[in-house]
């Protein structure tokens, strides 16, 4: 049973990682590590952003518009740092995409608690 879990699981953060990014870069300008960092703490854990989603993930996003990049010096030896940074297109996608994972959260709480209010 813990493996159905696990792939279940697996595919609803698959689906989440867009949402995350650009929920995060909504609270600043954030660097590739950072942006992993921040979510594996911000869901204490429950969501991690390995290096071969979180990328390709930011790239396409940068295709889509949703997101544009800089470099940024981050001091004496230390290799420069390229940072993400929401557009007016993507906060505009994530301002929806808001609106749509609650109405989707409080559709899915509905059919899973039983009719008497139990889980």
């Amino acid at each position: 049973m813990q493996d159905d879990i696990d792939r279940w699981m697996k595919e609803l953060k698959k689906g989440a990682t867009k949402f995350s990014i650009l929920a995060l870069l909504r609270d600043g300008d954030m660097y590739g590590y950072e942006l992993r960092h921040e979510v594996e703490a911000r869901t204490e854990g429950a969501m991690t952003l390995t290096e071969s989603n979180a990328y390709p993930s930011l790239h396409g996003m940068e295709s889509e518009g949703l997101i544009t990049s800089y470099w940024k010096e981050s001091g004496s030896g230390v290799p420069a740092r390229k940072y993400y940074h929401l557009t007016e297109k993507g906060e505009d996608l994530l301002n929806e995409m808001v609106v749509e994972w609650d109405r989707y959260v409080n559709a899915m709480n509905r059919i899973g608690r039983r009719k008497d209010g139990n889980q």
